[in-house]
């Protein structure tokens, strides 16, 4: 049994079922509404509990089916950095502006791996931001500052 909880297939699963769980729960403060007039909280809801189901099917192959696949050691670099980078975009978002938040973003990311190099990390993190500056402000009409200062 401690094997199979060890198993990529079963943890992924797991995960599937928390984070769906987590969505679906969290739908339920909002009005669900029909099929036909869906309310803000029905997409959430239907996604979470697909999400839910996908992840039930896949531990359950995954005890049914052992394929032996363990998770490997944890590498902490990535985990940080990206972590970093998420909570960095969230903070600077608000105070700086989106184009600032998707540098530092994009930046803080490219620390996970040592092959990135600070040119390509940059160029990305260029790219990235004028795509989202274009995407979400201009054609979508969010209301978001590009700058802040």
């Amino acid at each position: 049994m401690a094997t199979v909880l060890r198993e990529k297939d079963f943890l992924a699963g797991m995960a599937f079922v928390a984070i769906g769980g987590f969505f679906a729960i969290g739908a339920l403060d909002f009005g669900i509404g029909t099929a036909r007039r869906m309310g803000p909280g029905y997409f959430p809801l239907v996604l979470g509990s697909v999400l839910v189901l996908v992840g039930m099917a896949l531990s359950a192959k995954a005890l049914w089916q052992r394929s032996g696949d363990l998770v490997g050691r944890l590498y902490l670099r990535p985990v940080i950095s990206l972590f970093a980078a998420i909570v960095g975009f969230a903070v600077l978002l608000e105070t700086v502006g989106l184009v600032a938040a998707c540098l530092a973003a994009v930046l803080i990311a490219s620390l996970a791996s040592r092959e990135t190099t600070l040119l390509g990390s940059l160029a990305v993190a260029v790219v990235m931001a004028l795509g989202c500056g274009l995407l979400f402000v201009e054609f979508l009409g969010l209301p978001m500052a590009l700058w802040r200062f």
